[in-house]
């Protein structure tokens, strides 16, 4: 379901317009009384992701769109056609490289994680409403230390066979490994990982866009 807030009047000191997408909950609750809280915003409309997030925009015209990129598909759904002159920003509880190149792909204008303080929130948001490009410092920080793959060029291959869900005996087959290789190359997926198990090896190795 798609709300359209109230119109305000924008003859003096227009405040920035602002659109949430996002599921009904705690965020989404405190994203808005947030920005509500704020004078130079306001929140114009709000739908969850699976609402029509065109009808938002045509609703409501926001300047800026902020969207939950965790619980969005797509991220074409909330940066297409009908979002053109107006600023996406994303939200996102994953501090990875790949949660920030998944959102820059989409081209967005903001990205920040939900468990900054209210006031960082507010100061990207006014940023991005000037004009500016935003990460929010530890967002980007996570980003540039998962930008030196540990993998080697093997591991990476017996991850990437890992993540179809290959058996050590189907990854052997397809590498022309013998198995006890490919069970040393995993040992050594976790160590540099951290991870217990390997399908959390891939899944951090996704994350740090490793494979």
């Amino acid at each position: 379901m798609v709300r359209v807030g109230d119109v305000r009047d924008d003859t003096v000191s227009a405040p920035v317009r602002v659109a949430v997408v996002a599921e009904p909950g705690l965020l989404r609750t405190a994203v808005v009384a947030v920005l509500a809280a704020t004078p130079d915003f306001a929140v114009v409309g709000d739908t969850e992701p699976a609402g029509s997030v065109p009808a938002l925009l045509a609703a409501c015209r926001p300047d800026l769109l902020l969207v939950d990129l965790d619980a969005v598909d797509d991220p074409a759904v909330v940066t297409g056609p009908a979002a053109d002159g107006c600023a996406v920003v994303v939200l996102t509880a994953r501090r990875t490289a790949r949660a920030l190149r998944r959102a820059l792909g989409a081209r967005v204008r903001g990205v920040v994680a939900t468990d900054v303080p209210p006031e960082e929130l507010v100061d990207l948001l006014r940023a991005v409403a000037r004009g500016q490009r935003m990460i929010d410092p530890l967002t980007a920080l996570a980003a540039l230390d998962a930008a030196v793959n540990p993998l080697s060029e093997r591991e990476r291959e017996v991850a990437a066979a890992a993540a179809e869900g290959l058996r050590t005996g189907e990854i052997a087959k397809r590498l022309h490994l013998a198995p006890g290789t490919v069970r040393n190359h995993v040992s050594s997926l976790l160590r540099k990982t951290g991870a217990r198990n390997r399908w959390e090896a891939v899944e951090r190795a996704r994350d740090a866009c490793w494979i």
